[in-house]
């Protein structure tokens, strides 16, 4: 059986030498260094692209498509597995995504073709779920205006724009949108905070929450009573733009909002008019729609948000997750074992 494990300018050989110990199972591995995915830079540009335009976002090399021809099974990072790559790919048994989403994969296509597909479904969920809570405070107790102002111009600064509705976390109300694999650590983290926690996801059952010991609400429900909101969903059609004016103008004017997820489950011009406006006290965002995030982009002449350059998930344990959840799967996918990450294709 032939694996050919796509390289590209995060994941890459050196990174993975355990596929190796595949070979003892009869797998024939091989290695291919995407020559347009060359540094992170580069892998980054293809993961903003695709997450807008999905796997015909951003192109495959030619040399590539020649390759996957009699290949069993894919390994891939960010490479697009397109359409024209899964024609030329005639053997394609099963995919497997190094990452906790598809959005580089034709999913439809793969599935229309009884190919299987797999992905390193929890990989991040540990460093997003630390990062949201660090987000959290940084807005609300004002620890990276602090620090700027005191880096830039030693300026002791006490007086900010939510100053007079600073608190403990342990008396504000949180909002979690999403209960998946990071919503879930989220809600452990605030547990020890003491914070009363709302829940709602429209994709997992009031009575899932409650097995857990959160509250499920609705949307409207949450954003009316939340102090602090954080965003934990997939971004798909259905979720795209689950945040817009009128969830903002349902917000107290003292609420945070937090998105460590997907730039596109927030409407990002009505929200960059609610925090000019005031009508929420403030944000802290890790995604946006266009990144790098432009030198004019009217975010950044605001005080009362907190940004960051898509580090969330950016942890070394994310990487070796990485790994770690698509070898064992390889391994159950060899023994003939039912696989425990497998991306599941709703039905039309």
């Amino acid at each position: 059986m032939k694996l050919l494990c796509i390289c590209d300018g995060y994941i890459n050989r050196e990174s993975l030498p355990e596929l190796r110990q595949l070979e003892k199972l009869g797998c024939d591995v091989e290695y291919y260094d995407n020559p347009l995915l060359f540094s992170l830079e580069k892998t980054m540009e293809c993961m903003n692209a695709t997450e807008k335009k999905g796997a015909e976002g951003y192109p495959v090399p030619e040399e590539l498509l020649r390759l996957v021809k009699g290949v069993d099974i894919i390994v891939v990072h960010m490479t697009p597995i397109s359409e024209a790559l899964i024609r030329a790919a005639d053997n394609l048994r099963l995919v497997a995504v190094m990452r906790g989403g598809c959005d580089n994969v034709d999913v439809k296509r793969l599935s229309d073709k009884n190919i299987k597909i797999i992905h390193a479904a929890w990989r991040s969920s540990n460093s997003v779920a630390d990062a949201t809570v660090g987000m959290i405070l940084a807005e609300t107790r004002n620890i990276a205006r602090s620090f700027a102002s005191l880096k830039n111009n030693n300026s002791w600064r006490k007086n900010y724009p939510n100053t007079g509705n600073i608190h403990d976390l342990a008396t504000r109300t949180i909002g979690i949108i999403g209960f998946g694999y990071i919503g879930q650590r989220v809600a452990q983290r605030l547990k020890g905070f003491e914070a009363k926690i709302l829940v709602h996801d429209p994709y997992i059952s009031d009575e899932t929450i409650e097995e857990q010991g959160y509250q499920p609400v609705t949307k409207e429900q949450l954003c009316r009573e939340a102090d602090i909101i954080t965003l934990h969903l997939r971004q798909s059609p259905a979720t795209e733009g689950f945040i817009g004016k009128k969830e903002l103008d349902m917000m107290k004017m003292t609420a945070t909002l937090v998105n460590t997820a997907r730039a596109r489950l927030v409407d990002e011009e009505a929200l960059v008019q609610a925090l000019k406006d005031r009508k929420i006290q403030g944000a802290a965002l890790d995604v946006f729609y266009e990144e790098p995030l432009p030198e004019k982009h009217p975010l950044l002449a605001l005080d009362n948000v907190t940004i960051t350059s898509h580090i969330a998930g950016a942890s070394g344990d994310t990487k070796i997750n990485s790994f770690t959840i698509i070898f064992d799967e390889l391994v159950r996918f060899f023994n003939g074992e039912d696989l425990k990450s497998l991306v599941k294709v709703p039905k039309n």
